[in-house]
């Protein structure tokens, strides 16, 4: 029997974005999210190589980097909680000013 999936949470910043979705795109982002957080529960988080899925190191922290299409889900996953913690959705282009913390809401 598997483990029981991570519980997805999501910040302030990526509730507000992830409202402002088109339908077809929450939905693709919905279900690329609930795999990772089955991936974590296995214990896999991470490990997921190609283009997909990227570990980000900045000076204070490290996230994942998920990739939906032309959206970025930027998420860190809490074992000690069994958490999976979407910190942002944000189009590809909006990437780079997002790490640097110029994204509103951020």
């Amino acid at each position: 029997m598997a483990p029981p999936s991570y519980e997805v949470r999501l910040a302030p910043a990526a509730a507000r974005a992830f409202r402002k979705l088109p339908d077809g795109v929450a939905a693709r982002v919905r279900a690329a999210v609930k795999r990772q957080a089955e991936a974590a529960a296995r214990g896999s988080h991470g490990k997921r190589g190609g283009k997909t899925l990227k570990s980000v190191r900045g000076r204070s922290d490290r996230f994942f980097r998920l990739r939906v299409g032309e959206h970025r889900v930027m998420y860190d996953v809490l074992d000690d909680e069994r958490a999976l913690l979407v910190l942002g959705i944000v189009h590809r282009r909006d990437l780079e000013r997002w790490l640097r913390g110029g994204a509103p809401g951020r």
